[in-house]
């Protein structure tokens, strides 16, 4: 009893000086850095700005980064800044968003935060008949359902999200379409109310939100990677602040190398700061397990890799390029009833993806991520 009342004590004392410590570096400004506006989702990349910023590194790199955290998703991130020109100047979205619901949104796509491919999932109740029947496509082994369990079902979901890719790749592989179930376009917080009063028959979520649906009874039939969906999310910044202030997307794309890198080399190092960040933003509190199984779901990328990542060869297409045709080519199919013609590509799509500012950024990382003049 003595042993457990000292570890819950060191635990509240340790929350408590974590707690402390990051809103006063996010609330602390100074002319003598350079004032970056930075909308992250609540999620494990918003997570290790967040833990870079209670570090102290952005100031390392002439940087102070005004830091915004949303429950909210990609699709809705673009929507304020539709409304708020000014509402962020970087931000992290998942690939799908970026690529399709960024009309009249003019972006650059500059660098891969994570692949999230691991941790959204297709999620029903765990009576559901969908889970009688796994490996109906001998190509997808891992996966659960069969046509006839599939057809008719209400699935809960954010479109023009990773969680509508996700499914469109599920719903494929039974030759299936949207139309042979009922998707209702919900927000994350109204899909959640609808896992606790177990209305729904299928909800599609990512990180850390599927896990709510774990302890209420739901179970994953899939996640992306089951269904060869990828799903990174990309650093996105404003298209006309990216050109203007290309140093500030390198020190930030350097930043974030930082921390990956201590991800990759250390995990472990993270996980009560990861707890502590999820307590922060959501009242809840999360068991160290999932932290750690969280953490590793979602591998990130040096530098160097993203380079590669958006780099095309005399052999080879990049892995973004083949990104952006596969989700291009999906949701053309999907929405060809309600939007036609469709088009990612027209005028009112004023999108880069560009590697300029991760070479910029390893400038910083040759100088042991220090600011230079």
């Amino acid at each position: 009893m003595i042993r457990k009342f000292l570890y819950t004590l060191l635990l509240g004392i340790t929350s408590s000086i974590f707690y402390t410590q990051a809103h006063a570096v996010e609330s602390e400004y100074t002319e003598d850095f350079e004032h970056v506006k930075v909308t992250m989702l609540l999620e494990h990349e918003g997570f290790l700005i967040w833990y870079a910023k209670l570090q102290g590194w952005d100031r390392e790199l002439g940087l102070d980064i005004d830091l915004t955290i949303l429950n909210s998703s990609g699709t809705d991130i673009l929507e304020a800044k539709r409304n708020d020109p000014d509402a962020w100047n970087i931000t992290a979205i998942g690939a799908v968003p970026a690529f399709i619901s960024s009309e009249d949104v003019p972006i650059k796509i500059v660098g891969i935060a994570n692949d999230e491919s691991y941790a959204t999932d297709i999620m029903v109740q765990n009576s559901s008949d969908i889970l009688k029947t796994r490996g109906w496509s001998k190509e997808y082994p891992n996966v659960y359902g069969d046509p006839d369990s599939i057809r008719g079902k209400n699935f809960y979901l954010r479109k023009g999200t990773s969680s509508d890719y996700t499914l469109a790749n599920w719903l494929n592989v039974f030759g299936l379409t949207e139309y042979d179930v009922n998707i209702i376009d919900t927000s994350i917080t109204d899909i959640i109310k609808k896992v606790d009063s177990k209305e729904a028959d299928g909800v599609v979520l990512w990180s850390p939100e599927n896990y709510e649906a774990l302890k209420n009874g739901y179970q994953i039939v899939a996640n992306s990677a089951h269904v060869a969906a990828f799903v990174p999310v990309v650093f996105i910044s404003d298209y006309d602040y990216a050109e203007k202030h290309p140093d500030i997307l390198a020190k930030f794309l350097a930043l974030y190398d930082r921390v990956a890198r201590l991800q990759i080399d250390d995990v472990f190092r993270l996980i009560l700061n990861y707890k502590e960040f999820l307590r922060v933003y959501t009242g809840k509190v999360f068991y160290e397990d999932f932290c750690i199984y969280d953490l590793k779901a979602h591998p990130v990328f040096t530098l160097e890799e993203q380079i590669t990542m958006f780099t095309n060869t005399d052999q080879y297409r990049s892995a973004m390029d083949l990104l952006e045709s596969n989700i291009a080519k999906r949701f053309e199919k999907l929405y060809s009833k309600t939007m036609n013609p469709f088009s990612f590509f027209g005028k009112s799509f004023k999108r880069e993806t560009t590697s300029d500012y991760l070479n910029n950024a390893l400038e910083y990382k040759k100088n042991k991520y220090m600011n230079f003049r």
